[in-house]
């Protein structure tokens, strides 16, 4: 290998933003250890923010049995409303059709199975359950969006014999929740016979696909999380890794609210980065386009000159991520499009102060993505953000700011932590290496008291897209966001 000297930023390979369509994404991936914890049956939860990296872990982690992988993209979402059970809890209207799905996409990997017992038990329940109509992808086998789905034969009833068919023009809610209700017991004893000889992995992600906030999608998504949780329980006799394994944004799941919700902390994996996982993964995408090693990489391709405070290049581009690696990698490709403007091959400084506004534009976008459907009003609560003009504010500026943008609005104060919950703002937390302050975010620690009484502080990405001011209106000292000792 050669020396750190031979590398160029511009040659580098960052990858895309969204992983799903990144040619290169298994070069790139990096398992924190969420894959091991996954099959050893630990976690079968799997939550993260908007850009955590939830989809690129659905897309390469790799397990022993074969994983079976379920994208809710471009799903038949209102269809799938209509179906749901009469009578019981609220939150448990849609666990049948969950169920009957999962355990149906199941059955069509069996039908291909390379043994041939597995393969022929699957494609007679298939037989049973669709007649000679059993075609369409693996996601319209529920909801049909062609209206394939016009009679299902029902399991059946013991001594009564079979319980005949219903014929559906439009497959309709409540009966076709109940025809999936009759038919799981019959797919649970396929899964039995099934799975010791073919274990199989269900990954689902994608479910926020459907968000957009309203009580039936709540309804519909915690009945997709209990139907999955059922499911382990049943068949952890028949294999030490999880049948269905859930993807979900960790801010949609925290708005849900279901019976036993408290009994899946154990089955819970959040998807956290450290910073120093964040660098690995630039490290390992800056080796694989240039002759460097992946521990050097970093330095090859950013100066080590000192920037702002005293920091060093590394720091202060971590600090400007939420830390996930979307962020990172935005901040890393705008980098780079700075360093080809200016034909230099390590990037400065200045370099990192070019490609900072377009940065901040985009994290603005990312976040009005991720909170627009639950939180309405997100575009005012930017614009109360670029009232207040400064970084840091207190109460009494931020109630002065929102009054100017909504005359209207009864809680500032529930404005402003929706702006924490989301890691927008954070506060000064006093202590740390040298006994000075740092400003802790949501995602630094997860059980951090917020004290929004005091004084807040804007997130150091988006100081430039929203024009903010340094310091506060009474003092102009730039904000530490953390201290770093000098080397």
């Amino acid at each position: 290998m050669s020396n750190a000297a031979t590398a160029d930023i511009r040659d580098v390979n960052f990858g895309r933003l969204d992983a799903e369509s990144d040619p290169h994404l298994g070069e790139f991936f990096l398992d924190t250890g969420v894959t091991a914890r996954i099959g050893s049956g630990e976690h079968t939860l799997i939550l993260g923010r908007k850009g955590s990296g939830k989809t690129a872990l659905f897309t390469e982690a790799k397990l022993r049995p074969a994983i079976l992988r379920l994208d809710f993209h471009d799903y038949a979402w209102d269809a799938h409303k209509a179906i749901q059970e009469l009578g019981g809890s609220a939150d448990s209207r849609y666990m049948a059709s969950w169920a009957f799905t999962f355990l149906v996409a199941a059955c069509r990997a069996w039908a291909k199975s390379s043994i041939h017992e597995v393969r022929d038990a699957a494609k007679a329940m298939q037989l049973r359950i669709y007649g000679a109509d059993a075609i369409g992808g693996t996601l319209d086998i529920l909801v049909d969006r062609a209206k394939r789905i016009r009679q299902i034969e029902l399991p059946n009833a013991g001594d009564l014999g079979g319980l005949g068919s219903v014929e559906f023009a439009n497959p309709a809610g409540a009966q076709l929740a109940q025809t999936a209700h009759q038919w799981a017991p019959l797919l649970e004893e396929l899964a039995r016979k099934c799975l010791p000889k073919h274990p199989l992995t269900i990954f689902i992600d994608r479910l926020d696909d459907g968000w957009d906030a309203s009580e039936e999608i709540k309804l519909m998504l915690a009945g997709a999380i209990k139907a999955a949780r059922n499911l382990n329980l049943a068949f952890r006799p028949m294999q030490r890794t999880p049948f269905v394994v859930l993807f979900l944004r960790t801010d949609i799941f925290e708005l849900l609210r279901f019976g036993d919700k408290g009994k899946l902390s154990q089955d819970v994996e959040n998807i956290e980065w450290s910073d120093d996982a964040l660098v690995s993964m630039v490290n390992k995408r800056i080796a694989s386009s240039c002759p460097v090693r992946a521990d050097v990489a970093w330095d090859s391709v950013f100066s080590t000159e000192r920037i702002r405070q005293r920091t060093t290049i590394q720091r202060y581009i971590l600090k400007r991520t939420m830390r996930r690696p979307r962020d990172l990698v935005a901040f890393c490709l705008e980098i780079k499009k700075a360093a080809q403007s200016s034909g230099v091959s390590v990037a400065t400084r200045a370099e990192v102060y070019k490609a900072e506004e377009a940065y901040s534009a985009h994290i603005y976008g990312e976040l009005v993505d991720e909170m627009h459907k639950q939180l309405p009003d997100t575009d005012r609560y930017f614009a109360a953000l670029n009232k207040v003009a400064h970084v840091k504010f207190n109460q009494a500026a931020w109630s002065a700011a929102v009054k100017s943008v909504d005359a209207s609005c009864a809680d500032p104060d529930l404005w402003l932590n929706h702006l924490y919950d989301y890691g927008v703002v954070g506060v000064p937390i006093v202590g740390g290496k040298t006994g000075g302050s740092k400003v802790e975010f949501v995602y630094d620690n997860r059980f951090s008291q917020k004290n929004i009484a005091g004084e807040v502080v804007v997130h150091p990405a988006l100081i430039k897209v929203l024009k903010l001011k340094e310091g506060s209106a009474a003092d102009s000292t730039p904000v530490e966001y953390d201290e770093e000792a000098d080397d």
